[in-house]
Formats: structure tokens, sequence, C-alpha cells
């Protein structure tokens, strides 16, 4: 969230530099609003998100999701139920499956039925900031 609004923060000011040639907008209200996102990404306590794994497997479903997985993530402390709650609403026709494991094809040529759990991420450090005393809001 924060790390978006620097990357506006940057196009803008390339504006004001290049093309407005308000150097004194620049100076005073961007740097100053660039300067509070990093104080931000710092103090500021982010809530990680859950992520959701959720299959649609079945017939009914349409062939672009027919039996395929898809990782959901989560608005800021939303539970899987309630992730689970808005999906069934939006498919009221689906069973849901209270299983973590991949269905056999009786369940994907089945009617619709919708698998919806848990999942964690995987940190995948990137190469610019490997093997560097970066802090862990950074990374």
């Amino acid at each position: 969230m924060w790390e978006e609004a620097i990357t506006l923060c940057k196009e803008l000011a390339e504006q004001y530099e290049n093309e407005i040639f308000d150097y004194e907008l620049l100076s005073k209200r961007l740097q100053e609003k660039q300067a509070k996102f990093y104080e931000n990404i710092m103090k500021i306590l982010r809530p990680k998100p859950d992520y959701f794994a959720v299959g649609f497997y079945g017939q009914g479903y349409p062939p672009f999701i027919r039996n395929k997985v898809f990782i959901h993530r989560g608005k800021e402390y939303e539970r899987r139920e309630d992730f689970q709650n808005q999906l069934m609403s939006q498919f009221p026709s689906s069973v849901r499956l209270n299983t973590t494991t991949m269905p056999g094809d009786d369940i994907k040529n089945s009617p619709l039925q919708i698998q919806c759990f848990t999942v964690q991420p995987v940190l995948e450090i990137p190469p610019r900031l490997k093997n560097k005393p970066v802090p862990d809001q950074i990374i």
C-alpha cells in the first residue's frame, strides 16, 4: 500500500520536474508526502492478510475455472469463514467440500463443488535485498 503510494509520488515528481516545472509544489508537498509514506512503512503496523486456496470442481462451472484452484488474498483481518460465506453466496448452488486433499474424478465430474482452505505464502526475497541488512518491514 505505502509502496504503491511512493511509486506514484515518483511519477508525480517527474511530472512536476519535467512538464509542470513547479519546483515549489514538488519540494513542499510531494516530497513531504513521500517522506511520510517511507515513515509509515517503518512505523505503522500492517496486518498480514490470510491467503485462501479455492478450488472450483464440477462440470457446472465455466471452462476457465472448472476443476482449477486459485489463490486469493483476503482482506485485512478477514477470516476464512467470512471469505467462504461470501464465496458461497456467489455460487449458491455449490456444495462446500470440507477437505484439503485434491479431489478425485468423481468430484471433478459431479455438479458444482467448492473447496476453500487457508494456505501460507512462501516468502521470496527479491535479489536486490538478498544478503543485505534489510528491516523486516521493507521485506
